[in-house]
């Protein structure tokens, strides 16, 4: 004889029901969404501090090298503008010849100009390519950047290479002597340039003023026209660096109130 259980009915659940359910997946899903971007948004956050603390070392080694140009440059336009007056000095009848060339000479052995500036930006090439710039808040921040890593470094760039000439040209031009600025050590004597160049810068000297090697640099009518082309090029280098040491500061100030900010 067969047993028949009772039979159980399924329970039918209510729309309610199914609209709680729902929405607790949809409130999980969300919650898990929102979770997910922002820590995604924090990782952002972090690494664009991080470039940003970066471009500021950038900035602060690139303070250091222009106070250096400044200082080089400065030096340099004082030296050019004494060998200008030098020269007229020596065509007004001022100064004798060996003077003139004794001045002159001592004057270049001291001269120093053409070292160039680059900007470092492999921290700024790094901030872009990361997409961190794009997460710069200020617009006013990222304008500075932009201007001067993009159009001054361009400006400096075309500058370098006009210096890299003149100076060329300006050596060439006014200490044209085997040896230019060696040191030696002892004292001038009756001896070749051979002998001369690696023994005493006296000698050689002397010995470049007495057979005439300066007939066409130093003693030329051209050499106040080369020796103010490159006093020219040294004042705009001058000017070039002390723009560049302003926006330096005032974007070492900017990125560092970005930072505190954020």
């Amino acid at each position: 004889m067969e047993v028949h259980h009772p039979h159980h009915p399924t329970h039918k659940k209510k729309w309610s029901e199914y609209i709680i359910e729902f929405v607790m997946l949809f409130f999980a899903v969300t919650l898990g969404f929102f979770a997910e971007n922002y820590r995604e948004h924090q990782v952002i956050e972090h690494k664009t501090h991080q470039n940003l603390q970066s471009v500021i070392l950038d900035l602060k080694k690139d303070s250091i090298l222009i106070v250096e140009r400044i200082y080089e440059y400065d030096k340099a336009s004082k030296y050019l503008d004494t060998l200008n007056q030098y020269f007229l000095d020596y065509k007004n009848k001022k100064l004798s010849i060996d003077e003139y060339l004794d001045k002159a000479i001592s004057t270049l052995d001291n001269l120093n100009f053409g070292t160039s500036f680059y900007i470092n930006n492999s921290s700024y090439k790094n901030t872009i390519s990361s997409g961190s710039f794009s997460n710069i808040k200020s617009i006013e921040l990222k304008r500075q950047i932009s201007e001067y890593y993009e159009v001054y470094a361009s400006k400096l760039y075309d500058n370098n290479k006009i210096l890299d000439d003149v100076v060329e040209y300006y050596t060439i031009n006014t200490f044209p002597k085997p040896g230019g600025r060696y040191k030696f050590n002892i004292k001038p004597n009756n001896i070749t340039p051979k002998e001369a160049l690696g023994k005493n810068k006296d000698a050689l000297n002397i010995y470049y003023k007495n057979n005439g090697l300066f007939n066409k640099s130093l003693l030329s009518n051209d050499f106040i026209i080369y020796n103010q082309k490159a006093l020219d090029r040294v004042y705009i280098y001058l000017y070039l660096m002390k723009l560049f040491y302003e926006k330096n500061n005032e974007l070492i100030k900017s990125v560092t109130i970005e930072i505190n900010e954020n």
